[in-house]
């Protein structure tokens, strides 16, 4: 409890350290996002090492307080004799360990906001920084259901991220501060995208009160570290009538960057299939001159990793800034 006292005290203090960014730096900053967007579509950009020493500060002048062991020793094996800054940097420290931040998926995205975090490697997944369970090829075993989580999440998830919410509430009130809002998912560009929808559906069903808003972090190369908003269609799917002007487009993913556009409108046919990212772009681009006023898109992810899904929000957000995920979970039209 003492552990994730110190873990919210650092999300509090992370959130009063956010500076304000000059106005040159600002630009500088979004043509550097652009350059990493476009580098990662053209498939010319590798993974760069974020360094986290360029957010540190020196020992002596900070007044930040480090979450307790092992993560203490952590940052201070990495950073001494200086001490991380911002919750971005605190989680740069993680992934590194557990990892590398090299590995995450690259592309730009927005300033990282702090929230209950969650990092998985192929082999492990962790929650703030204790883990929960190894995992098999970035999958979670296989395991009873809980009878609560509508979505069918395993009951070990349900456990464990209902564990930590009810104990974030507790500490939270004894701070007296809020409750996160949000969930970063620091994962591993090979694990398959359908554990990110797992973990995401279980974080959501587990927090009290309303659902958290999400984020997937990236590596944004000299951006330093990113974060990509997603949402999730709900447990079941969705049904819309025929007069919510709903298109339902869907991008499903298959193996090798393969892809299926389809939408739940009976009008839009026929399917469209692909191959890698940059036909995925100009495919989309075609469907948003035909609904001019439709800026969502569905991520089934089917086969693919959660480097593919970055992809595809990638190859998207020209057209169709907000991603909502699923794996398989259906929109019924009429």
């Amino acid at each position: 409890m003492a552990k994730l006292a110190l873990v919210t005290a650092a999300l509090l203090a992370a959130q009063t350290q956010i500076q304000i960014q000059t106005h040159q730096a600002a630009i500088q900053a979004e043509a550097e996002a652009e350059a990493v967007a476009a580098a990662a579509l053209s498939g010319e950009l590798g993974a760069p090492l974020i360094d986290a020493r360029r957010s540190l500060v020196a020992l002596e002048s900070s007044r930040v307080d480090l979450p307790a062991p092992p993560l203490r020793e952590l940052l201070m094996a990495q950073a001494t004799p200086e001490v991380l800054q911002g919750f971005d940097t605190v989680l740069l420290t993680q992934i590194n360990a557990l990892f590398g931040s090299e590995n995450l998926p690259t592309a730009n995205g927005a300033t990282v906001e702090p929230g209950l975090y969650v990092t998985a490697s192929p082999q492990e997944l962790q929650l703030f920084d204790q883990k929960l369970l190894d995992l098999q090829d970035g999958v979670v075993p296989p395991g009873p259901a809980s009878r609560e989580c509508k979505s069918g999440c395993k009951a070990v998830l349900w456990a464990g991220f209902r564990r930590v919410w009810l104990t974030t509430l507790e500490e939270a009130q004894l701070l007296a501060v809020e409750v996160p809002s949000r969930v970063v998912f620091g994962l591993e560009a090979s694990v398959p995208g359908k554990t990110l929808v797992e973990l995401a559906y279980a974080a959501a069903e587990t927090r009290p009160g309303v659902p958290p808003n999400f984020s997937l972090l990236v590596n944004g190369g000299n951006a330093g570290l990113r974060a990509r908003p997603f949402y999730l269609l709900p447990p079941g799917g969705v049904r819309v009538a025929p007069g919510d002007s709903a298109l339902g487009l869907r991008v499903t993913l298959g193996a090798g960057e393969s892809f299926e556009i389809s939408a739940a409108h009976p009008r839009f046919t026929p399917k469209i299939t692909g191959t890698g990212w940059k036909d995925l772009a100009a495919e989309l681009a075609k469907v948003k001159k035909r609904y001019p006023n439709k800026g969502a898109i569905i991520i089934d992810v089917g086969e693919g990793t959660v480097g593919d899904v970055v992809m595809v929000m990638v190859a998207a957000q020209k057209h169709f800034a907000e991603a909502v995920l699923t794996d398989g979970v259906p929109v019924k039209w009429g």
